[in-house]
């Protein structure tokens, strides 16, 4: 409703249904990207859409292509196809146990999954045998993981992901949350302050995909701006009121009428 609000008045000041749809196309796109990326995940769930569907015919083909379908793996788990991801990925680690790739596959379908213990295994597995691995991911995903089952022990492996990667704005939010699980309040609220400091020093890329951990961590700021655009609508709203088309329009209306 709103967005045919603002379609019908950019309709009335440019006189064209065209522009009005290009400029309100144009400050959505605008938004997007100075905020969530919303358009850019989409293109990219295309782009991934269109990769699957190439990498299926590939196994088809080729069962025993080991590449393509650890691929297929990862496109699977950003669709979070969890179980699709235990399909497909399972064979890798059957044929080879110290994949690590074919296991962080393995372990974050199965903590979604709600096999936890099997996940634990697997990432726990990884974090050992090298915690580096794609910069720490599998210490990243225990925590994640522990930190939705309320497990006390989500503190312990984020401690030693941030200190690892002390300006990760992520991992320090999700620490602060469990600290907060863990009752210690004021580790939580120093972590939360410790993430927003970490979020203004990054630069627009990295803020733009760490924005929402940092709003989380101080929800002020999206309140703040939605006031601000509130406010910017009103004043809009009342400066087309006043204007000479508005006024012409609605005089044009009243002649027009019965």
């Amino acid at each position: 409703m709103s967005s045919w609000i603002n379609f019908s008045i950019l309709w009335m000041l440019t006189g064209s249904p065209v522009t009005a749809a290009v400029v309100l196309l144009a400050a959505y796109a605008l938004a997007d990207w100075y905020t969530f990326g919303f358009l850019r995940g989409l293109a990219r769930a295309m782009a991934d859409f269109r990769r699957g569907r190439r990498l299926r015919l590939v196994l088809l083909l080729n069962p025993h292509d080991r590449k393509a379908r650890a691929d297929l793996g990862d496109i699977l788990l950003s669709q979070r196809r969890w179980t699709r991801v235990l399909e497909v990925v399972k064979p890798l680690a059957d044929e080879d146990p110290h994949d690590l790739r074919a296991l962080f596959l393995l372990g974050v379908a199965c903590f979604a999954t709600g096999r936890s213990e099997q996940g634990e295994l697997f990432l726990g597995e990884i974090h050992k045998a090298d915690p580096s691995f794609r910069d720490g991911a599998a210490a990243l995903e225990l925590g994640r993981w522990r930190l939705r089952l309320r497990d006390a022990r989500a503190a312990a492996i984020l401690g030693e992901f941030v200190q690892a990667h002390p300006h990760s704005v992520e991992a320090r939010f999700l620490l602060s949350q469990a600290h907060r699980l863990a009752g210690d309040t004021a580790a939580a609220v120093a972590e939360r302050q410790r993430c927003w400091r970490e979020y203004e020093t990054e630069l627009p890329y990295q803020q733009r995909r760490d924005r929402r951990w940092a709003w989380r961590a101080r929800p002020s700021r999206p309140a703040l701006y939605a006031a601000v655009a509130c406010g910017a609508l009103v004043l809009f709203g009342a400066a087309l009121q006043s204007s000479p088309a508005h006024r012409h329009l609605a005089a044009d209306v009243r002649s027009t009428s019965p």
